[in-house]
């Protein structure tokens, strides 16, 4: 799919969700559906902590995942020189 088409699918899902919570609002009532928004907003704020230690847990290994490490190079050109740079075996013939 393109990306103006997914942006599409995205927006009608967004339309349908507010029609939804709208009629579930109407429904149930205001009072019981915050009781339940408070309940969910606790789980979900849960998950978001998790995610958030799980990424500083990872992170600080030095590794970006698999079997590749970071790689630091620096470079400099005087006058009118080129720095050509690659992060692996790669040759470059200019």
């Amino acid at each position: 799919m393109t990306r103006r088409a997914l942006t599409g699918v995205g927006a009608v899902v967004a339309v349908m969700a507010l029609v939804g919570l709208g009629a579930y609002f109407a429904a149930v009532g205001l009072d019981d559906a915050d009781k339940l928004a408070s309940v969910l907003g606790v789980f979900v704020a849960l998950a978001g902590l998790a995610v958030a230690v799980y990424g500083l847990v990872t992170s600080s290994s030095g590794s970006t995942g698999g079997n590749t490490t970071n790689v630091r190079m620096t470079g400099t050109a005087k006058g009118h020189g080129r720095v050509f740079m690659a992060g692996g075996d790669q040759t470059n013939n200019e």
